[in-house]
């Protein structure tokens, strides 16, 4: 290592070498750094493109799928509601019936029997009149009494059957009215399930705009990735070539400078 004479402190060729040789070294990090940023462009330009298309291709089939869903739930609404009024009208069918069957019911049982039984017991009594009046009558005629018999006995079980139809029916508009409950808490809970999926079909709509326009927009993305990418390479280069020739020509200069200090150093 030279050193002044006067001070005997270290030459100023040595600094001059020194930062020489920095800038050197700079140029060449600069060199293996463009090229190392190149190859890291390069893999994520890759990886980029690649998650561009998935999440293209993802959107457009969660798109196509929640379309099919949300048809789907739109018959749904409409059948739950279709379903919903046929309950109700079948509701009121068996209500009528139901308050019909029981008017029939009582009467039979009540009313109907009583008058039955009423008559089969006039006939009886009308028969053993008029045997009484036939037997001064003279000559072998058909017997008015032995019809009127025949017609009593013939009534006799009648209105016992006519009380237990009555009974049935009876039994049966009590079962048609619990089947009407039923039928209407039926009919509400299609209702209410009418309008939950008629929320769902709201919320699939959203779902599938989204899926669309992110589809889309992925779509736009990937056509912009080539101009995006071959940017950044621009970019890398550029810059490692700027500092790699910034570096060059420093050194150049601080050549040039110890030249004309006459501290030129040795090649």
């Amino acid at each position: 290592m030279s050193t002044d004479p006067s001070t005997g402190a270290p030459h100023q060729l040595d600094g001059i070498e020194i930062a020489r040789r920095l800038l050197v070294t700079v140029a060449i990090l600069a060199l293996v750094g463009t090229v190392l940023g190149l190859v890291l462009v390069q893999r994520l330009a890759v990886t980029y493109t690649a998650g561009l298309e998935v999440a293209r291709d993802s959107a457009a089939v969660a798109a196509a799928g929640t379309s099919d869903v949300r048809q789907l739930a739109d018959d749904m609404v409409v059948l739950a509601a279709s379903a919903s009024s046929a309950l109700d009208q079948a509701s009121e069918v068996v209500d009528s019936a139901a308050e019909s069957t029981d008017g029939i019911g009582t009467a039979m049982k009540t009313n109907l029997a009583d008058g039955i039984e009423g008559t089969a017991n006039i006939a009886n009594g009308m028969a053993s009149f008029i045997e009484a009046i036939e037997r001064l009558i003279p000559g072998d005629s058909r017997s008015l009494a032995e019809d009127l018999r025949a017609l009593a006995d013939g009534l006799e079980p009648v209105p016992a059957q006519l009380r237990t139809l009555g009974d049935q029916l009876i039994t049966t508009s009590t079962q048609l009215q619990a089947s009407s409950a039923n039928l209407d808490a039926l009919a509400d809970n299609l209702e209410v399930l009418s309008g939950s999926i008629d929320e769902v079909a709201q919320s699939l709509t959203e779902v599938d705009s989204l899926a669309r326009d992110i589809a889309e927009r992925a779509d736009e993305a990937l056509d912009r990735s080539k101009f995006d990418l071959l940017l950044l390479r621009l970019f890398v280069v550029v810059f490692g070539l700027g500092v790699m020739i910034s570096c060059l020509a420093a050194r150049r200069a601080v050549g040039a400078l110890a030249a004309r200090q006459g501290t030129a150093p040795a090649a």
